[in-house]
């Protein structure tokens, strides 16, 4: 029968980063200058379609009557074309991200695979968003670092889960930081084989095939999957008559506001499982049906309190749900939901279509104190009867277990005081380091720069306190 929501055991397994590729277009450092410059290869350009900007009240200035000016812009990425099971991997350095120029607070990040011509969103079932992450040069996640480095984005699920930081609060972003984009699509359709939802499991979840560019010892890997194919060029196996090519496009949603004394900072970072790995794999078992997964880390005795403003998961298809934990205990849980409809945007049939929110502006902050043990840890089905999926065999490769975390520390110095304190963590976890320290000088700027903002309000909104 379909998993239990709510697990309360199931197999352990141990991994080894010595035993799993790495997913080297989430870990890689950005380019140089010197090195952009000096590479000829193409590139997916982008064009900003939308844009327009509200006033709204801020709940941490002083005087209500002041307002701070929030601006909504919509960007497209050039077509993206792929033929029936065909794949793409962009490169990072050969796909810079189009972003707001300057100083400002990112408040909400929305992103969607769509139709090139129609702009309609693009169904799971026809084209697979394994995932789109937005990589700033400037940012480090401390929790798993060096495994999973982005700020925004992720997979299937994305497009019924925007990252709307709660208010008050947002993601600094300084003048001198560099966007780049990782784009990962499988094309689903014309696949070879009798029964289509096998097919499409097997493409998606980074099978072994001929055509695929890969060895059978790199079996769900991502090389299996495309990687480093910024062309194209690979494929899962197709039926004899494929349907044509199709041009679909990234488009994505940046809302943010250059009144840099209006917010609080938040950090970002993605926590994962099992071991800060970037991805593994799970295999049926019918006695056993609920795979877990854990990692954990202690927050540092010489840390302050840390408040988790936004939390919520990543799963791939099979998954039951994740969650964080304090000192063992579960903190907070993020569930999948499965779609019911062939064939519609957002509801795709047995696929995961969307992650509920851990920690969000109606829970209340998850309060961590120093010393505390988090912990992630997620459920996967592996019986081989699972009713949501279209296709259930219990395995499932190239899996993830991932909870992505924007946090604060409330202890460390405010942004008004008049030492060039650092935001964060002690011990070199999360802090904003130069930013900080840039931050009084881009007020100056980024006021100057809000005041030659066009004034077309199109709506006021007053935060929540």
């Amino acid at each position: 029968g379909p998993p239990r929501q709510h697990p309360r055991g199931g197999p352990r397994t141990g991994f080894s980063r010595r035993t799993m590729l790495p997913m080297l277009a989430l870990i890689q450092s950005a380019p140089s200058p010197a090195a952009l410059a000096n590479d000829v290869t193409p590139r997916i350009a982008w064009s900003l379609r939308q844009s327009s900007s509200r006033k709204l009240f801020s709940p941490k200035l002083l005087r209500p009557s002041l307002h701070v000016v929030e601006t909504i812009e919509t960007y497209y990425s050039d077509p993206i074309r792929l033929e029936a099971g065909h794949m793409i991997f962009t490169d990072i350095e050969r796909t810079p991200l189009a972003m707001p120029e300057g100083a400002y607070f990112v408040t909400e990040f929305f992103g969607d695979i769509v139709d090139a011509d129609t702009h309609e969103p693009s169904p799971l079932d026809a084209l697979y968003d394994h995932h789109w992450i937005a990589v700033a040069d400037n940012h480090k996640n401390r929790l798993c670092p060096n495994y999973v480095e982005y700020v925004f984005g992720v997979g299937a699920e994305s497009r019924n889960n925007p990252v709307s930081i709660p208010a008050g609060y947002g993601y600094l972003v300084t003048p001198d930081t560099r966007w780049y984009a990782n784009i990962h699509l499988l094309r689903t359709q014309g696949l070879a084989g009798d029964n289509a939802a096998k097919a499409a499991k097997e493409c998606n979840e980074c099978y072994y095939a001929p055509g695929k560019g890969c060895t059978p010892a790199q079996n769900g890997s991502f090389l299996c999957c495309g990687e480093g194919d910024f062309a194209g060029v690979s494929s899962c196996p197709t039926s004899a008559n494929p349907p044509p090519p199709r041009d679909y496009v990234l488009r994505y949603t940046v809302r943010y506001t250059r009144s840099l004394d209006a917010l609080t900072p938040l950090q970002v970072g993605t926590f994962t499982a099992p071991a800060c790995l970037p991805f593994y794999a799970v295999h049926r078992n019918d006695s056993h049906p609920e795979h877990r997964v854990d990692n954990s880390m202690r927050i540092p005795a010489s840390s302050g309190p840390i408040d988790v403003r936004f939390a919520v998961g990543h799963l791939h298809t099979g998954g039951i749900n994740i969650s964080l934990t304090i000192n063992g205990r579960v903190a907070c849980t993020s569930y999948p939901r499965y779609g019911m409809r062939p064939g519609v945007a957002g509801d795709e049939k047995g696929y995961l279509v969307k992650m509920s929110h851990c920690v969000n502006g109606s829970t209340g902050p998850l309060h961590l104190q120093p010393g505390d043990d988090l912990g992630v840890r997620a459920f996967y089905y592996v019986g081989s009867n699972d009713t949501r999926l279209a296709y259930s065999d219990g395995t499932h490769l190239n899996v993830m277990a991932y909870m992505y975390m924007l946090y604060y520390s409330p202890s460390s110095p405010s942004l008004s005081s008049e030492d060039d304190a650092i935001l964060g963590l002690a011990e070199g976890s999360v802090g904003y380091g130069p930013k900080v320290a840039k931050l009084r000088r881009l007020r100056l700027a980024a006021a100057d720069g809000a005041a030659r903002v066009a004034d077309p309000v199109d709506a006021v909104a007053v935060f929540a306190p």
